[in-house]
C-alpha cells in the first residue's frame, strides 16, 4: 500500500511540473487576446470621436469643448492604434498554424517527448534504496561520508560512546574537516582521559587546520611526550616546531631519539631519516632528494597507505594556502615543491617554483636553492 501512495505520489509531482512547463510555453500564445482588447479599444474612441461631431450638430457642447474633446479622445486612439500594430506585429500564429493548434501540439508534445526521455534515460525498474536501508549495510560496504553518517547519528543517540568518537575523528580528517577532528579528539579526550596517542592526533588535527604548528597544537603534542617520550607523531611535529625556530641541533637530536626506539618496520621511519639527511647536510648532494616534511611525516603513523597518502595532501595544500599568504617564507617553498615530489605531482611543483621565484627575484641566494630543488624532483 505504501509502494502504491509512493509512486502515486511521484507521478502527481511530474504533472505538476509538466503542467507548469506547459503553462511557461504556451504564454505567448496569449498575445491574440490582447491584441482582440486593442482593436475594441479603437473602436471604442472611435465611436466617442463621432458621438462628439453629433453633440456639436445638436449643440449639446460648444465648438471649443468640442475640439479640446476630440483631441484627447484622438490621442488615446493613436495609443490603442499604436499598440494593435505592435500585437499584430507579433500574431499568435506561427508557420500557418492556429494559436489553439500550437497549444494543442505543445501540450500532447511537452508529456510524450518527457516520458520518452524518461524511459530511454531514467531507470523506472531501479528498485528504491530507503536512507534507512542503505545505512543498515555492513560497515565494509559504506563510503566514507555514509560511515560519518551513520557514526554521527550514533552518537547523537549516545554521546557518551568513547569508541565512536575514536572512530568519528580520523574519519573527520580523512574528510578534511579538522576542526571537528580536533573537536571530536577533544569528546574522546573528555570520555577516556588523556593519553598520548589522544593528545598527539588532537595536536595533529590542530596542526592541519591552522596549515602550521599553533601554540595549542603544540602544547598537545608535549603533554604528549610528557606521557610517552616514544610518542612519534607528537616527537615528530616537536622536531619541526624546532626547526622552524632555527633549533636545528635540537631538532636533530630529537629525531635522532624517536628513530632509535622506533620499530625497523614503522610507516615513516624513510621519511624521517630523509628528512635528517637534509638537516644534518644541507648541501650534499643528496640532501635535498624529495621527502615529506613535518606535516607529512607526522600523519603517517599508524595509518593505512592510502590515509596516509590524504593527510599529505591535506597538509600540502594548507602549507600552499599559507605561502600564498605570507610568501616571503623561502624554506616553506622548499618543503612544498619537495611535498610534491614526493606526491608525483611535478606540474604543481613547477608551478610553486615559479610563485617562488617571483617572490625572491631579487635573492640569488633564495633563487639559486630553488634551481637545486627543481633539480631534485624526481
Amino acid at each position: 500500500m505504501s509502494q502504491t501512495f509512493s509512486d502515486l505520489l511521484l507521478w502527481f509531482f511530474f504533472a505538476v511540473m509538466t503542467a507548469a512547463v506547459i503553462a511557461a510555453v504556451l504564454r505567448p500564445l496569449r498575445r491574440t487576446k490582447a491584441a482582440g482588447g486593442a482593436d475594441r479599444e479603437v473602436a471604442l474612441y472611435r465611436d466617442q470621436l463621432a458621438e462628439v461631431e453629433r453633440d456639436v450638430e445638436r449643440g449639446v457642447i460648444e465648438p471649443a469643448e468640442a475640439e479640446a474633446a476630440k483631441v484627447e479622445v484622438s490621442r488615446r486612439l493613436l495609443a490603442a492604434a499604436d499598440a494593435m500594430e505592435n500585437e499584430r506585429a507579433r500574431p499568435g500564429v506561427r508557420n500557418g498554424f492556429s494559436a489553439r493548434a500550437v497549444a494543442l501540439a505543445v501540450i500532447v508534445a511537452v508529456p510524450a517527448i518527457s516520458l520518452g526521455l524518461y524511459l530511454a534515460l531514467g531507470s523506472p525498474g531501479l528498485p528504491d534504496e530507503p536512507f534507512k536501508e542503505r545505512m543498515a549495510a555492513p560497515v565494509e560496504q559504506l563510503p566514507l561520508d555514509a560511515l560519518v553518517l551513520r557514526v554521527e547519528e550514533h552518537l547523537k543517540a549516545d554521546p557518551k560512546d568513547l569508541r565512536g568518537w575514536e572512530v568519528l575523528a580520523p574519519a573527520y580528517v580523512r574528510q578534511r574537516r579538522f576542526d571537528d577532528a580536533a573537536n571530536a579528539w577533544s569528546q574522546a579526550i573528555a570520555l577516556g582521559g588523556e593519553t598520548a596517542a589522544r593528545l598527539a592526533a588532537r595536536g595533529e588535527a590542530k596542526v592541519f587546520a591552522a596549515g602550521g604548528i599553533a601554540p595549542k597544537a603544540h602544547d598537545d603534542f608535549q603533554k604528549a611526550v610528557a606521557l610517552d617520550p616514544h610518542e612519534p607523531r607528537a616527537q615528530y611535529y616537536l622536531g619541526a616546531a624546532e626547526v622552524e625556530a632555527g633549533k636545528k641541533d635540537a631538532a636533530i637530536a630529537r629525531w635522532k631519539s624517536l628513530l632509535a626506539s622506533a620499530p625497523k618496520d614503522a610507516p615513516w621511519r624513510a621519511s624521517l631519516e630523509a628528512e635528517l639527511a637534509r638537516l644534518e647536510n644541507p648541501g650534499a648532494s643528496g640532501a635535498t632528494a624529495p621527502g615529506p616534511d613535518a606535516a607529512q611525516v607526522g600523519a603517517a603513523a599508524n595509518m593505512s597507505p592510502e590515509e596516509r597518502q590524504k593527510m599529505i595532501e591535506g597538509m600540502v595544500g594548507g602549507l600552499a594556502a599559507r605561502l600564498e599568504k605570507s610568501p616571503n617564507d623561502i624554506e616553506g617553498w622548499l618543503r612544498l615543491v619537495r611535498a610534491y615530489g614526493v606526491l608525483g605531482k611535478k606540474p604543481e611543483a613547477l608551478a610553486s617554483l615559479a610563485k617562488a621565484r617571483q617572490a625572491f627575484v631579487n635573492d640569488k641566494a633564495a633563487l639559486a636553492r630553488l634551481d637545486e630543488a627543481e633539480k631534485a624532483l624526481p
